[in-house]
């Protein structure tokens, strides 16, 4: 008989916590949901600048390819008309530059973004095999 005292006594108790904390959970629920809305927004808005960066740079990287590649034909011509050797070194460096100055112009690659961690869905637990 006392058990069974202490177990309703137990579920009653266990029962008004449940009612109290449900309000809680959905006001905790509806944060989050918020908070899920927010964090989704700023990501979406760092990939588009990102993809936008990456987009510059491959822009940049073909215009600096082209000037490279005006330069060689350059340096072709200049050591098939040269003489010396001191022409020829001279032709070479003048390359090095153009292609110094061509690869300057390319920016830097952007860093992907990372995913927020309230937007990751989490991975089930492993099981192991029987």
């Amino acid at each position: 008989m006392k058990n069974s005292r202490t177990a309703v006594a137990a579920l009653l108790i266990a029962g008004f916590a449940l009612t109290s904390t449900t309000t809680s959970f959905a006001a905790d629920t509806a944060a989050t949901k918020a908070e899920r809305v927010a964090a989704r927004t700023a990501f979406q808005a760092q990939m588009s600048t990102f993809k936008a960066a990456a987009e510059a740079r491959h822009t940049a990287a073909d215009a600096a390819h082209a000037t490279i590649d005006t330069a060689r034909a350059t340096l072709k011509a200049a050591k098939a008309a040269a003489t010396t050797a001191d022409q020829k070194a001279a032709a070479k460096a003048a390359f090095e530059a153009a292609k110094a100055a061509a690869k300057a112009t390319v920016p830097a690659k952007p860093v992907k973004p990372v995913k927020p961690a309230i937007l990751v869905k989490a991975k089930p637990a492993v099981t192991p095999g029987s």
